[in-house]
């Protein structure tokens, strides 16, 4: 299926290109250590030590010049609201044609009964 949700905009913004391709493709699952090494998260941090660790770091920025945060986040994020947007049409339409096939069908039925589907391209 098409993942859809703006992946295809965003999760290659966050690790490249060819390892966006690469989970897009295959929709393979991620472990937390490759996670991290991709960029997808920036620390692994104990259940136990999750709240304090998101406090520490909330504490941090916001010790930061406000002005200066602004301005980065706004900066950083020039252009993805448009780009999202693009693609998030693009990806419905594909998603519309793609619950048409044959493939997707078959896939639900897959799933729902526990198998490897057959996809034929049609």
């Amino acid at each position: 299926f098409h993942h859809g949700f703006g992946l295809t905009v965003t999760l290659p913004r966050l690790v490249g290109e060819q390892r966006a391709l690469d989970l897009l493709y295959t929709g393979r699952r991620v472990r937390a250590e490759e996670a991290l090494e991709m960029g997808l998260c920036d620390a692994l941090v104990p259940l136990d030590e999750l709240r304090d660790k998101a406090r520490e770091m909330a504490q941090e920025i916001a010790e930061s010049a406000p002005l200066a945060v602004r301005s980065i986040r706004k900066t950083m994020r020039r252009g993805l609201a448009d780009a999202f947007r693009l693609a998030t049409d693009h990806e419905q339409v594909e998603q519309d044609w793609l619950r048409q096939t044959n493939d997707f069908r078959e896939g639900v039925r897959a799933m729902a009964e526990r198998r490897t589907p057959d996809f034929t391209a049609t």
